[in-house]
């Protein structure tokens, strides 16, 4: 009796069953990259429009930490800008701290700030198309 005919058949089938499910959502296809890339948008839109007017201790709390990172951010790359004139070594110095921090700058201006923006443009464009079908 070898492995096979001691799991049984139904058993195999769910082996072989599952391993090429598995196997198949590895890769996608166009389509269902399309449907996955439009269940991201959808999510972000509604996370965006939920969030946008939103006045709660969490979003006071998402508005301070945004507005430090970016304060922090700013202040790095103008400081090693002035420092420059006084102390060059000083200035490389804040220029590099800064650099370390741009991808969290980038990051937070991105997800908090271009809400509003992404959301005001989105209805311009909603409201010319509306215009121009009258």
């Amino acid at each position: 009796m070898g492995i096979f005919g001691a799991l049984g058949k139904k058993n195999v089938d769910k082996v072989i069953n599952g391993a090429i499910s598995g196997i198949d959502k590895l890769v996608f296809s166009q389509e269902e990259r399309a449907d996955f890339n439009k269940n991201v948008a959808d999510s972000v839109s509604t996370f965006v429009k939920n969030t946008v007017d939103e006045n709660s201790t969490r979003s006071i709390t998402r508005r301070f930490i945004a507005f430090a990172v970016m304060g922090v951010y700013l202040i790095l790359v103008l400081g090693s800008g002035i420092a420059f004139f006084f102390n060059e070594k000083a200035s490389i110095f804040l220029f590099e701290l800064s650099k370390s921090q741009s991808t969290m700058a980038i990051m937070v201006a991105a997800f908090y700030f271009s809400g509003y923006y992404v959301g005001k443009a989105v209805s311009l464009v909603k409201n010319k198309n509306k215009n121009d079908k009258d």
